[in-house]
């Protein structure tokens, strides 16, 4: 309780000099070390931290929204930078002293829905105008692309409607979207997507999504040396940690593969990381291969590779304290457990779930979606307008609303460099002014 208190002081004292807050979105390449520098902080909160923490700083996503608070002479007193939708980096002075730690990230879910009758060629559009969220609209077309042709389904007066849960924080949306069902009204015919553990279905309970994963390294020649976790208290250390991918242990040299088609959108050295490879994928999502020994022959920015194809070698570059690749594995910026993902290979169409829990919660969602055309048809609901606070920025957000389609638009989202968090509402963070912070809160 007292954590919850300490934290309650913080958002306050942070609202209450809100001038002197500004959000900022954390620029494509920079890394904490260079932050540092650029705000003339001690290097020495990078270098003493220890290993993992070091680690947990090399997950900070391009695009994310972080909170910086300044005193009146412009130097900065606190900072808060998310590193996964659960844990973000605090950075603070007090007693003319810096610190930094790892922190939670406070939350709360909220149940949210949206309708919108299509009046142009593109649903996305159409979307953004109703909801001002261009997140809503690219998650929805992204869902509903391997289930419907954008092209030839999509009609004029059509009706697109989604039922979903977001994560707010001081008011503000952040991190992902959790969808429980979307819906695509044309004529008489519908079609649906629902969420159902952790993956997309049809009505009729096989799996829409078509994309395959396999795990980079062959079997018998590793061992899953650490799982994923996104926020674990660490009873000894009295501190939080979070391993946002997978490690697999293996000897030098051992070959590291794709681990689906794709295309190699980063391709070199990291701090953390050592010889580091991205590839984005169709989807939304995106891999991440670390410490590697050395790249394969042609694998660089821009390359195209296919799944199982060898991109490099297992090794001990960056901070590693033996040979092992580390895997992540992110959905729309959001990462994800490499481990869930990779099974996808076994059922592309599920053969049979659990029929009766599927069912249960199919026609439970099912009843509540077309319950909200039916008010909508009447009248009786008008979706809601999101708001954002205006960002800071030295770099410029994409737009995607000019788009000739939504299946073009989709393309696009995937060929861009700046894979993880691209749309500009996504992670918030919250700040403290000059609250004195305790030995407790240290642990907090």
């Amino acid at each position: 309780m007292k954590y919850l208190v300490l934290f309650s002081l913080v958002i306050t004292s942070l609202f209450s000099l809100s001038s002197s807050v500004k959000i900022l979105k954390w620029n494509n390449g920079l890394t904490l070390l260079q932050f540092l520098q650029n705000e003339k902080l001690p290097e020495s909160l990078y270098y003493n931290a220890d290993y993992d923490d070091k680690k947990a700083i090399e997950d900070i996503q391009a695009n994310s929204k972080y909170y910086v608070l300044r005193d009146k002479s412009g130097s900065l007193k606190q900072a808060l930078i998310p590193l996964s939708e659960e844990l973000q980096i605090h950075i603070y002075k007090t007693e003319n002293k810096y610190f930094l730690e790892n922190i939670p990230i406070e939350y709360f879910l909220k149940d949210e829905q949206f309708i919108v009758r299509i009046n142009s060629y593109s649903v996305y559009n159409d979307i953004v105008k109703v909801t001002n969220s261009s997140t809503l609209a690219g998650f929805f077309v992204k869902t509903l692309k391997d289930r419907i042709n954008f092209q030839k389904d999509i009609h004029k007066r059509s009706i697109v409607a989604m039922l979903y849960k977001r994560k707010y924080r001081l008011g503000n949306p952040f991190g992902g979207i959790d969808l429980k069902i979307a819906m695509l009204e044309t004529g008489r015919r519908k079609k649906y997507v629902l969420k159902y553990d952790s993956r997309n279905y049809n009505a009729k309970g096989q799996y829409v999504e078509k994309h395959t994963f396999r795990r980079p390294v062959k079997p018998k020649t590793y061992w899953l040396s650490s799982k994923f976790t996104k926020k674990r208290w660490h009873p000894i250390l009295k501190k939080y940690r979070a391993h946002l991918g997978t490690d697999y242990a293996a000897q030098r040299g051992t070959p590291i593969y794709s681990a689906g088609d794709g295309k190699v959108v980063y391709a070199g050295k990291s701090r953390g990381y050592g010889n580091l490879v991205k590839i984005q994928h169709q989807g939304g999502y995106l891999t991440l291969y670390a410490h590697m020994k050395y790249f394969a022959k042609g694998i660089k920015r821009g390359v195209k590779v296919k799944i199982g194809q060898q991109i490099g070698a297992v090794g001990t570059t960056g901070l590693s304290t033996g040979p092992h690749l580390h895997f992540g594995f992110y959905k729309d910026g959001i990462a994800i457990d490499p481990e869930s993902m990779v099974s996808i290979q076994k059922t592309i169409i599920v053969e049979k779930i659990d029929t009766s829990k599927f069912v249960r919660l199919r026609n439970l969602y099912k009843k509540e979606i077309n319950k909200l055309v039916y008010k909508f048809k009447k009248g009786q609901f008008t979706s809601v307008k999101y708001d954002y606070p205006n960002l800071i920025s030295e770099t410029t957000l994409t737009s995607f609303r000019d788009v000739e389609s939504d299946n073009q638009m989709v393309e696009n989202l995937e060929d861009k460099e700046q894979i993880l968090y691209p749309y500009p509402e996504i992670m918030y963070s919250d700040d403290d002014e000059e609250l004195p912070l305790s030995e407790d809160y240290l642990q907090y």
